[in-house]
């Protein structure tokens, strides 16, 4: 007997996704990573979900070379997808390294309650090719060759780095390597192509492109999408001087868009989104 796998696509970020009480052996993370090549199967993370509880699913996720993450705002509208069509939910719990995310069913979109962010320091490492200057969450970096750019790093359950500096996507591969020169490992990169449009109206469709830790750049990403609000709403705040509430942000990717919703009450953010299941198969 097999393993059976269904596969799901948030447009054009695609996943593999597993039920624990249907495999038929452990997998490591080699045999992960050799699943999601797309010499194989392919997908951009591998999520095997525990089903045992079905108002409390607990998830883990692997990126594409392997490694194991703790968020994908996209996996999770897929894999609720993947529970309303085979149990028929319509809104579930689902945990990811102890973090719990509410998604729900809302007609032919999927909603989950990503939370709130936490902004992350620069560390005060000295780096002779680099020079670097904090102003309040951003940081502003210049290299030796007159490069300049600036991002605001944050934590969803997964880390990012927004840059919106303009032009920033024509230096997109070596400002990835400088932060992670900076932070001293790989984290998820934003590129943000029209901030200057956010500030100046916060209605306008912004232009995101991620480089996604594990995965390389994707058609969407729903994390990076959601990470890319609240850094705008952040920089809405200090440039407009007063607070972004309860708007929806539209984010315009590779794959489409996705909504991004602040909601009222708290500094909470809604990812809201199409799901598409693309079938079934086992692995062999």
């Amino acid at each position: 007997m097999m393993t059976p796998y269904s596969k799901l696509n948030s447009q054009g970020n695609d996943f593999i996704i597993v039920e624990k009480h249907l495999m038929k052996a452990e997998l490591s993370q080699d045999v992960i990573k050799a699943y999601c090549s797309r010499d194989n199967i392919g997908c951009d993370q591998f999520f095997i979900i525990d089903t045992f509880d079905k108002a409390n699913i607990h998830c883990e996720v692997y990126n594409q070379d392997g490694s194991k993450a703790c968020q994908c705002g996209n996996g999770l509208r897929a894999t609720m997808l993947y529970l309303n069509k085979k149990y028929q939910l319509d809104n579930v719990n689902i945990i990811i390294c102890n973090k719990l995310y509410k998604t729900k069913i809302i007609k032919d979109l999927i909603s989950v309650n990503m939370g709130s962010p936490t902004y992350l320091q620069c560390p005060d490492n000295h780096i002779d090719e680099l020079r670097l200057s904090k102003d309040g969450l951003t940081i502003n970096v210049e290299l030796k060759n007159k490069l300049k750019f600036s991002f605001m790093p944050l934590s969803i359950g997964n880390e990012h780095s927004i840059v919106f500096s303009e032009k920033c996507l024509e230096n997109k591969d070596i400002i990835s390597k400088t932060i992670k020169t900076i932070f001293g490992y790989e984290m998820n990169i934003g590129f943000i192509d029209n901030v200057d449009d956010f500030m100046n109206n916060k209605n306008a469709i912004i232009k995101l492109t991620v480089n996604e830790r594990g995965a390389g750049y994707t058609a969407s990403c729903g994390s990076g999408a959601t990470a890319a609000a609240m850094c705008l709403c952040k920089l809405y705040q200090i440039h407009n001087n007063r607070n972004i509430v309860d708007n929806k942000i539209i984010i315009q990717q590779r794959g489409g868009i996705l909504e991004v919703i602040k909601n009222s009450d708290s500094d909470t953010y809604q990812l809201l989104g199409p799901s598409l299941f693309e079938g079934d198969g086992y692995l062999e």
